[in-house]
């Protein structure tokens, strides 16, 4: 969408880089802070009632600290994997669409927590039953993130295979809908009014992204793999030489001035000129030596990008 290149030229240089790594790492001392410190952890928990009640503000603050679930066996193990479900994820989306989806999904889950609190108060008044509804949706307020950092994998990598369980290779688009029918269950089978809305509110942030992003070209049966990705990396041009074209303002592109150069009909480059140059964020070489740049064939003219945003634009023409 038009929109959403206009945000990211404008704000795309406030995104977070390593996101994946940034929440791994806060989600692990959220788990470490709940068991450490429990007595203090209860303090910091978004809890409605407390905050317009009993005036602790710095709960509408302090949630971010919040673990996704209790403390088990299997968190260690949920967290490596969140961490590298969501680089990949990161990968294909680009940084910006990645930081605005996660971010923006926590974000939500806060607005969410609030405004059904607030609706339960004006129209149950301040029933222990329905204090006690608004103080879980305050609990379980990232409970859906990471299954949201999965959909964010699959919307990028829908034909992938992942091991399901470790045991059982499947697409990732099928683990999707496992995952869909799973906070089904909870659902219907959770009758608290404040976590239902959080799970409506995960499946809904999902299909918006799914429509913003379904005429982008990765959402086209780009199969992962991480060795393909490092191999890649390593390559400074991908395909064979462009022939000689001339664009609409009749002046030959940067990739004919290479091949001309490669031919010995050209001078040295001149200071200041770059190779490459991104077509969405103006990136060049110079900017990172992990850059890669491509050419779109489905784009009405010779527009180069960048890898953030070779799979993520929206074609031109």
């Amino acid at each position: 969408m038009k929109f959403i290149t206009k945000l990211e030229k404008k704000f795309g240089k406030y995104a977070i880089k390593n996101l994946p790594l940034v929440l791994t790492l806060l989600f692990a001392f959220n788990y470490i802070f709940s068991v450490a410190a429990p007595n203090v952890y209860e303090k910091i928990i978004l809890s409605p009632y407390d905050v317009f009640y009993g005036h602790e503000y710095w709960r509408l603050v302090t949630w971010i600290f919040t673990a996704p679930s209790a403390f088990d066996e299997w968190t260690v193990l949920s967290l490596v994997c969140l961490y590298f479900i969501g680089s990949s994820a990161q990968r294909g989306m680009g940084t910006f669409m990645y930081n605005l989806y996660t971010l923006g999904s926590m974000l939500l889950n806060f607005v969410t927590v609030l405004v059904v609190s607030a609706f339960l108060f004006i129209t149950k008044g301040a029933d222990m039953l329905y204090i006690y509804e608004a103080q879980i949706g305050g609990v379980f307020i990232n409970y859906t993130i990471p299954v949201c950092v999965f959909f964010a994998f699959a919307m990028a990598y829908a034909e992938s295979t992942v091991y399901f369980m470790f045991l059982f290779p499947l697409k990732a688009k099928y683990i999707a809908c496992i995952d869909f029918a799973l906070l089904l269950y909870e659902y219907f089978d959770v009758p608290v009014i404040t976590f239902r809305a959080l799970l409506v509110v995960a499946v809904a942030n999902f299909f918006i992204f799914y429509n913003i992003l379904k005429n982008y070209s990765y959402g086209r049966g780009t199969r992962y793999s991480y060795q393909n990705y490092a191999s890649e990396k390593k390559k400074k041009r991908f395909g064979s030489p462009f022939s000689e074209r001339k664009n609409k303002d009749n002046v030959y592109n940067m990739s004919d001035y290479l091949n001309r150069k490669q031919n010995g009909g050209a001078k040295q480059m001149p200071d200041g000129i770059t190779r490459h140059r991104c077509a969405i964020c103006g990136k060049t070489e110079n900017d990172g030596e992990d850059l890669v740049f491509r050419f779109c064939t489905k784009c009405n003219g010779n527009y180069e990008y960048c890898n953030e945003h070779i799979y993520t634009h929206e074609h031109r023409g």
